[in-house]
């Protein structure tokens, strides 16, 4: 009892410390911004911020990243919902639901659910990581090869959820994507592979200019060619229209949480974020739907599980960071960097050696995720404005945005380049009716599937037994399965109907 009042002393302390406070807000608004912006991440925000922070003290310093870490996870909503361009890859999921509700005249409804989301997601990972960090940790970085391959096929099935109309074309899209997971070196080898002698695409084709290039180049094209952006009415931007109802907010209690959980055991497992979480978290939602044919045309409830999974991830990727010394992600990655110029090296000692600070510290997510929706909330009436701006403005600012986006990752023209040429494609593969979300999607986890399957096959001696004999291996496996039939029971079924 006493351990737990000084925990509520130094948290109570933490929160009335008002220059504390500032920092965390002006980071989170930082993170918000730059989150919204096409082809500008999380991670690269708390890079640029982490040279401003070698003079403070380490709760400020890790306090300032954290805010920018969670706002930028969710600014990528904003962007995604008025203009269809994920400002973060793992917006990519709030896409198909958030910009036809915004074509709906729904613009702040989806905002609203997209901040509410986030809080929620981010607020139950703060909770896992608080009370259940290093029981979890330990769980999840136990796997090996066999559980990573499973994870990266389920991940993979879920293709058939985000296909469309045409379960058809979302497969040839999704081998698309694969097919685009295989240039650059061999993960086993080493060999090049469909370099075509360009030492550009020696690491692959990078997931970031990928995505710029599949939803922010045609969205632009297809403005230009007169099918432009949705308009939000005056009436749309009042406040009421953007904060659920706690009805409603109740009704949609089951989403929230399991998106939010799941959310937060994917970012528990190194290497994997807030795309992959998002989309299991939406093919989760939309099965257990009453109307899982609304989705991808404007279901709310898309918007709730792919925001509330992103951000779950964040509160997730710090556990193995912070108890194991194992980055979840990219961005926690720069966070231990973070960490460990302020003099306090991840791993179990952490806890033991600097326990007040890791409780201040704890508290600082708190107060990001908190403050991430109330500005949010704040600035509604700003955001939903973007799409007032007259649109040949407006493209010629995205234009410049998403190729200095594509550019600063790397400080590469090549990347640029690759953007356009993706672009010109998607545009081309959308008005043929193909979707982009199974692209992404094959080319993010085709070489996780691809390297991990061989690395296990390599363990193994070929044997395909080591997947059925490591029970979580197995469990992912036969999850896969189940959806696939569920998928193709269902376009069959439909079939019939029509």
């Amino acid at each position: 009892m006493e351990g737990f009042t000084h925990t509520l002393t130094i948290a109570g302390g933490t929160i009335l410390n008002p220059g504390l406070f500032l920092l965390i807000t002006g980071g989170t608004f930082l993170g918000l911004v730059i989150g919204s912006l096409p082809g500008l991440s999380a991670t690269m925000g708390v890079a640029l911020i982490l040279p401003l922070t070698f003079t403070m003290e380490p709760v400020s310093a890790i306090g300032i990243m954290m805010g920018v870490y969670i706002g930028g996870m969710a600014g990528g909503a904003v962007s995604a919902t008025l203009l269809n361009i994920p400002g973060t890859p793992s917006a990519v999921v709030t896409c198909l639901d958030g910009y036809p509700m915004a074509k709906q005249g729904k613009g702040a409804e989806a905002l609203g659910w997209a901040a509410f989301a986030s809080g929620f997601g981010s607020i139950i990972s703060w909770l896992a990581l608080t009370f259940f960090a290093p029981k979890l940790a330990r769980l999840c970085t136990s796997f090996g090869s066999p559980e990573y391959a499973a994870l990266a096929f389920f991940g993979l099935t879920i293709i058939a959820a985000v296909s469309g109309k045409s379960i058809l074309k979302g497969l040839i899209a999704g081998l698309l994507g694969i097919s685009l997971s295989f240039v650059g070196t061999d993960p086993i080898w080493g060999d090049l592979r469909f370099t075509y002698g360009n030492i550009n695409l020696m690491s692959g084709i990078n997931s970031i200019p990928a995505m710029i290039g599949l939803y922010s180049i045609p969205q632009i094209l297809l403005s230009c060619t007169g099918e432009g952006n949705p308009r939000v009415d005056t009436k749309e931007l009042r406040m009421r229209n953007f904060i659920p109802s706690i009805g409603k907010i109740w009704k949609e209690k089951w989403n929230i949480i399991r998106s939010s959980v799941i959310g937060t055991l994917i970012g528990i497992i190194p290497a994997t974020g807030g795309n992959i979480a998002a989309f299991i978290a939406y093919d989760q939602t939309k099965r257990v739907s009453k109307e899982p044919e609304s989705f991808g045309k404007g279901n709310y409830q898309g918007v709730i599980a792919s925001e509330a999974a992103n951000n779950g991830v964040c509160g997730g990727a710090l556990i193995p960071m912070l108890t194991l010394g194992i980055p979840g992600d990219s961005v926690t990655a720069v966070l231990m960097g973070g960490l460990v110029i302020h003099g306090m090296r991840p791993g179990p000692s952490l806890f033991t050696d600097y326990g007040d600070v890791m409780t201040e510290i704890f508290t600082t997510v708190l107060i990001a995720t908190i403050m991430m929706v109330v500005i949010q909330c704040v600035g509604i009436k700003l955001f939903v404005r973007v799409l007032n701006i007259p649109v040949n403005y407006l493209d010629a600012a995205l234009v410049i945005l998403s190729l200095v986006g594509s550019y600063a990752l790397r400080s590469n023209y090549f990347d640029v380049v690759l953007t356009l040429g993706i672009g010109f494609a998607g545009y081309l593969l959308i008005k043929g009716g193909f979707p982009t979300a199974p692209i992404v999607l094959g080319l993010v986890l085709g070489s996780m599937f691809e390297g991990e399957t061989r690395r296990a096959l390599k363990l193994s001696g070929g044997s395909i037994d080591i997947f059925f004999t490591r029970p979580v291996a197995c469990i992912f496996i036969l999850i896969g399965f189940v959806v696939i039939a569920s998928s193709v029971w269902k376009s069959v079924k439909a079939g019939k109907k029509k």
